[in-house]
């Protein structure tokens, strides 16, 4: 996420695209889901189906942040009137989508606990 945060500096980008501002939206839901799961697993037996459903809902946003890295990236490479541009927008699609993975990643790892502990 720093490393997003020090690309839109470096670049002085002061406007976003929809597909960026959707993959943002996604990777805050994918934080609060994250923030609700950890403190229920000191209780995994009790919490292990709320657990699931937050990871599973995880991997979903993770599904649908690709579509739009995907669908950004098309319409960045289609619209951009300098390669200057494009490659900005393609930075940034590439941070973005590795904060998702992150997110995903962490999921597997929570579902993979619930599951042993199960």
């Amino acid at each position: 996420m720093q490393a997003t945060g020090r690309a839109v500096d470096v670049y002085e980008l002061r406007s976003f695209e929809p597909e960026m501002r959707e993959m943002v939206a996604m990777i805050t839901e994918a934080a609060t889901l994250t923030a609700e799961a950890m403190p229920l697993l000191r209780d995994i037996g009790r919490n292990g189906t709320r657990i699931h459903e937050i990871t599973e809902r995880i991997v979903r946003l993770e599904g649908h942040a690709d579509d739009a890295h995907a669908t950004g990236l098309k319409r960045a490479f289609q619209q951009s009137d300098t390669a200057m541009r494009f490659i900005v927008a393609r930075e940034i699609y590439k941070h973005l989508e590795r904060i998702t993975d992150a997110f995903e990643d962490v999921a597997n790892e929570i579902d993979g606990i619930v599951i042993d502990h199960s």
